[in-house]
């Protein structure tokens, strides 16, 4: 498993890699095409790179977070050293129970009405 996930950070930094330079190449491409139309209309064209970039980062984060969210365990060591603690003393407080109670039973007078 450990190789799977070797495999899968290096995937996922290559991709991250590959998302930066397309967003470099569309941001180059954006200025030309951007300065192209700006010549034939009179009206002022805002530049799609800042939109663009801003939903990458949102994008990204989202990611980061889903990527946190799915890879975090779902309990704490604290809470099951707690849980393995507390299903331990359990057992033994109901082991210490029963041998009491069998310990009573052997200890009864067979004349008494309890017994019977």
């Amino acid at each position: 498993m450990k190789i799977l996930k070797v495999l899968f950070a290096g995937v996922a930094v290559a991709g991250v890699v590959y998302a930066g330079v397309l967003l470099a190449q569309f941001a180059l491409d954006a200025r030309e095409l951007v300065g192209a139309a700006a010549r034939y209309t009179d009206r002022s064209i805002p530049d799609p790179f800042q939109s663009t970039s801003f939903i990458a980062g949102i994008a990204a984060a989202a990611g980061l977070a889903l990527g946190l969210a799915i890879g975090l365990p779902g309990r704490t060591a604290g809470q099951v050293r707690r849980a393995t603690l507390d299903e331990a003393n359990a057992r033994r407080t109901n082991e210490i129970g029963n041998r009491a109670v069998a310990a009573e039973r052997t200890a009864i007078d067979p004349d008494r009405p309890e017994a019977r």
